[in-house]
C-alpha cells in the first residue's frame, strides 16, 4: 500500500457547529466574531469555546488519571493531548461493521470481534474502527449508544492493537462510573477515537487512517479531523 496510490478520501469526522450534540453537562460550540471583514475591510477574526470532547476526538490518558495542574512530563501517568504519540493515529486500519451484531445499542463483546480482530492482527493491521450505527445524527445525543465491553477492550490489548475507534460518544457506557474500558485501553497503551462517522466506510475494508490530535499541552482530549484513504 503506497500513500500516493489512494483513490479516495473519506471524511469520518463530525461537523462542529452550534448544533453539534455534546455529552450531557459538557460545553457546546460557540463562537464570536472579533473582527469582521465588513468592518475592517481587511480580515475576519473569530474566537471559539467548546469542550475538547465535542465531535470527533481523541482522549488522552490524563482524562482518566493524573493531574492537569502539574507537569505532563511523566508520560506513564498523565499524558495530555499534546504529548500523545502520533503513530497510533496514522496508519493502516480496518473498519468492522457491527450494525447487524448490535440490533439494539449495547456492548461490543469479545465474542463479536475475536475472529475478525485476530485475522486483522495476523495481517499486520494495528488499528480497528467499529461501525455500530446505520445513521449518525450529530445534532442529537443518544444515551443508549453502543460501547466497547471490557472483555473486548482486553482482547484488543492482548492482540497488540495500538488504536480503536467507534461512532458513538464514548468507549464506556454512559452510566459507567469507573470508566473501566477507558482504563483497560490505557493499561495496554491503546489510543482511542470517539464520535466517528463511519457511514461512508465499507465494512471489513482496510484503509489508511489519518487522525492525529492537536498539540494541546494542557488539555485531556483533542478534536481530530479523521479521514480514511481508500485504495
Amino acid at each position: 500500500m503506497k500513500i500516493a496510490d489512494y483513490k479516495k478520501i473519506i471524511d469520518i469526522s463530525h461537523i462542529i457547529d452550534k448544533d453539534t450534540a455534546c455529552f450531557p453537562g459538557d460545553i457546546r460550540f460557540s463562537h464570536e466574531i472579533r473582527v469582521s471583514f465588513a468592518d475592517s475591510n481587511v480580515i475576519n477574526l473569530t474566537s471559539f469555546t467548546m469542550s475538547p470532547h465535542l465531535g470527533t476526538h481523541a482522549d488522552s490518558p490524563v482524562h482518566i488519571k493524573g493531574s492537569l495542574e502539574t507537569s505532563t512530563q511523566d508520560h506513564a501517568t498523565d499524558t495530555t493531548a499534546g504529548d500523545m504519540p502520533l503513530e497510533p493515529f496514522i496508519g493502516s486500519c480496518v473498519v468492522f461493521d457491527l450494525t447487524s451484531d448490535l440490533p439494539n445499542p449495547g456492548a461490543i463483546t469479545r465474542e463479536m470481534i475475536e475472529e475478525k480482530a485476530t485475522r486483522a492482527k495476523n495481517e499486520g493491521i494495528k488499528r480497528i474502527l467499529f461501525r455500530t450505527e446505520q445513521k449518525v445524527e450529530r445534532e442529537k445525543f443518544k444515551d443508549d449508544y453502543s460501547y466497547i465491553g471490557q472483555d473486548a477492550a482486553t482482547l484488543l490489548g492482548q492482540l497488540g492493537f495500538v488504536l480503536v475507534g467507534l461512532d458513538t460518544p464514548s468507549v464506556d457506557h454512559i452510566r459507567a462510573k469507573d470508566l473501566m474500558t477507558h482504563k483497560i485501553l490505557d493499561q495496554y497503551a491503546l489510543s482511542w477515537l470517539e464520535n466517528l462517522d463511519l457511514t461512508n466506510a465499507k465494512p471489513d475494508t482496510t484503509y489508511y487512517l489519518f487522525a492525529p490530535p492537536l498539540k494541546f499541552s494542557q488539555l485531556e482530549a483533542s478534536p481530530v479531523r479523521a479521514v480514511l484513504l481508500e485504495f
